[in-house]
């Protein structure tokens, strides 16, 4: 497992303007050295990607999408990801992507993952595959890149339940769905 380290525990030359331009930032640095508040280390969990994609579409970085830093702000992964997978529902040949066979698609959890920026206008490759599937569940995996797929920007994972909206209850994915989608593995 990889870890991320703090600012602190980096090479201190690195951020000696930061620091000289923001004494909270040099307090913060201080006390972090010291034994009274030893620096917190966060693992860092990565996304596996699957075997295979099974649908790749484009995507443009909209003025939206972009943060006060003037790139891809990690918030908007997200939404990318989900304009994806409808679109690929609708490839599939439903008319109504989010809710279908009797049932609705609802996202139970997701991660993110940001490796690289995006900047304003790039031009997004984004790749869906899926895995995990289960009785009432399966995941959908994207790969999210720029420059015709040379650098990564993201990898997002979504887990996914059919809901009958009627009964107020999860239903087994719809034999239907996990037939389609598996076979587009074939």
């Amino acid at each position: 497992m990889d870890y991320i380290a703090s600012p602190a525990t980096k090479d201190k030359a690195r951020h000696a303007n930061s620091a000289a331009c923001n004494p909270a930032l040099l307090r913060l640095e201080s006390m972090a050295s010291s034994n009274r508040h030893p620096s917190p280390i966060m693992p860092r969990k990565s996304i596996a990607l699957p075997e295979t994609f099974v649908f790749t579409t484009g995507y443009d970085v909209l003025y939206t999408d972009v943060n006060a830093a003037n790139h891809l702000g990690a918030d908007r992964l997200l939404s990318i990801a989900m304009e994806a997978q409808l679109r690929f529902i609708r490839y599939l040949g439903h008319t109504n992507a989010i809710a279908f066979e009797d049932a609705g698609l609802i996202m139970a959890h997701a991660e993110t993952a940001y490796m690289a920026e995006a900047d304003y206008a790039d031009h997004l490759l984004i790749e869906l595959g899926a895995r995990e599937f289960e009785t009432h569940s399966f995941q959908f995996v994207y790969r999210i890149s720029k420059d015709d797929g040379a650098r990564e920007v993201a990898r997002v994972a979504t887990t996914l339940l059919f809901f009958d909206y009627q009964q107020k209850c999860v239903v087994p994915v719809p034999d239907g769905f996990r037939e389609q989608i598996l076979g587009k593995f074939k």
